[in-house]
């Protein structure tokens, strides 16, 4: 009996630590993200740069919430971005499509929550659109150039490599190994190579029109 007890007890601290260390490498991945190579060429015929800095909405609050384009709209920014290069119409949103009308048009329709924080399936609602999401390590193999060669532009949110801030860009193609952002940060309409970002990203989200 002592035998079978003291052989239970191993079987349960065994199986304790292979769920730890499972349990503990999702983390560790969560934490470190994702580093992401392309083996093909996917360069769009044209690409959309937006500035969550532009004077024109910089100062535009996000919503009700205390937050400002200028601060935290990198994620509206390539809202923006990605609309118009997918070329999709949102009905209910007129004129010239800018992530400070965008903004406008999401605050009206409560899609930003008291933090600011963007509510994706309020998003989806409104736009009336279907938006994928998941975590970086849930990518299959080939999925980010698939979806670039399906002219489908994904958010990504990446890590700032001096502050460690979370941030989000827009991949708009791939070249030379590396794939190419509309970073909203960047205030020329110039594209950003994701090795600036050491080629890490941790999570994905796009719309499929």
């Amino acid at each position: 009996m002592k035998k079978q007890r003291r052989t239970g007890i191993l079987i349960c601290i065994l199986t304790g630590l292979l769920l730890a260390g499972i349990l503990g490498g999702y983390v560790y991945i969560k934490r470190s993200g994702v580093r992401v190579e392309s083996t093909i060429e996917c360069v769009p015929d044209s690409a959309v740069y937006f500035c969550q800095k532009d004077n024109r909405w910089k100062d535009d609050p996000l919503g009700d919430s205390e937050y400002h384009m200028g601060d935290s709209g990198c994620l509206t920014s390539c809202l923006a971005a990605e609309i118009l290069m997918q070329e999709m119409e949102i009905e209910g949103l007129e004129g010239e499509l800018t992530p400070g009308t965008l903004n406008q048009f999401f605050s009206e329709n409560q899609v930003y929550d008291s933090e600011g924080n963007l509510q994706w399936d309020v998003l989806e609602n409104v736009i009336h659109t279907e938006i994928e999401g998941k975590e970086a390590a849930a990518l299959r193999d080939g999925e980010l150039e698939s979806l670039l060669a399906d002219g489908c532009y994904p958010i990504v949110c990446v890590k700032m490599p001096e502050s460690g801030n979370y941030h989000f860009v827009l991949l708009i193609g791939s070249e030379n190994g590396t794939y190419w952002c509309m970073d909203p940060l960047n205030q020329s309409e110039s594209p950003v190579a994701l090795s600036e970002f050491g080629d890490r990203i941790f999570s994905v989200r796009y719309i499929r029109d």
